[in-house]
């Protein structure tokens, strides 16, 4: 194992020795994806689990597919982020991603996948190491993508949801679920008690709506009193059933700390999409029908299948 770096003029000598002297793992994909040179720390034994673990000579992208295996989310991220790089569409990806521990008494290994694109159209792909560094940023994420007063998810984590499980759609045949729900009554609340029985409201209709969808769905705050759902379904009928389930979950009234009880609704507004979709479009069309469903003082409107 080599113990000092290359001095300067031999790292520069060639661009293998070049790879040697940088911190972290490096991988070299040309334009049609195929990986023509690592390093050292690259083919580290980090074990079967990282998606990253691949051989020269082969397509990376077709591999983080896993033919044969089971399929992972994380490993479908990174192959739709290096597809856009090699089909000109971006230029950097990142993603961070978690790795088994050593041992049962170790805590679990984090890592950062950054990729750039070459002048040649190829792509260098990084692997570095950042459990460390991970309880901090593990903090600092939870502060940019979570609402502050409900704890929920905001709505740029909210997007990032939908983009994913639009790309897990495509591979697993799922059907995504996004559902956009406004409160009826709770302005009266707001109005005739203050802002801080409002506030209680909106923290008990996030732990209602949580209790409503499993713990891989996302529920979120998308702003104001305004709340939606993330959810992969399996097939579209599930859909009226998830919505049923939110619909039960806010039959009961909700108590103030005045003692006084209030029926709080919602009008709601659903898409289903098959995962050939744009966000933007199924937000618009998911919104459209829940000012629908509000205008018309009817039950929740469902729009199946997505334009």
């Amino acid at each position: 194992m080599r113990t000092h770096p290359l001095p300067l003029s031999a790292a520069l000598a060639s661009p293998a020795a070049l790879l040697e002297v940088l911190p972290h793992g490096v991988a070299v994909l040309d334009a049609s994806g195929i990986v023509v040179a690592t390093n050292r720390l690259w083919d580290q034994g980090l074990g079967e689990d990282d998606p990253l673990v691949h051989p020269i000579g082969q397509p990376l992208v077709q591999a983080l597919h896993r033919p044969g295996r089971a399929p992972s989310a994380v490993a479908e991220h990174m192959a739709d982020g290096l597809g856009r790089l090699l089909d000109g569409r971006g230029r950097s990806f990142q993603v961070q991603y978690q790795l088994a521990p050593i041992d049962e008494l170790a805590e679990p290994r984090w890592f950062l996948m950054a990729a750039e694109t070459l002048p040649d159209g190829g792509v260098v792909v990084t692997r570095t190491e950042t459990t460390v560094h991970h309880g901090v940023n593990e903090v600092l994420a939870e502060l940019a993508f979570h609402d502050d007063l409900t704890g929920l998810p905001n709505r740029g984590l909210l997007l990032d949801r939908m983009r994913m499980a639009l790309i897990r759609a495509q591979r697993l045949a799922l059907r995504p679920l996004v559902v956009f729900m406004d409160l009826n009554g709770f302005k009266a609340i707001n109005d005739n008690h203050g802002h801080e029985a409002g506030d209680g409201v909106l923290v008990e209709v996030a732990r209602r709506l949580t209790g409503a969808v499993r713990d891989g769905d996302t529920c979120g705050r998308w702003g104001g009193d305004e709340f939606v759902l993330v959810v992969e379904l399996g097939d579209a009928d599930a859909a009226r059933k998830v919505i049923q389930r939110v619909v039960d979950a806010m039959a009961d009234p909700f108590v103030l700390r005045d003692g006084s009880a209030h029926a709080i609704g919602l009008s709601i507004g659903a898409v289903v999409a098959d995962g050939h979709e744009r966000v933007e479009s199924l937000i618009a069309t998911a919104d459209r029908a829940m000012y629908e469903a509000k205008r018309d003082g009817r039950g929740p409107v469902v729009v199946l299948p997505a334009p």
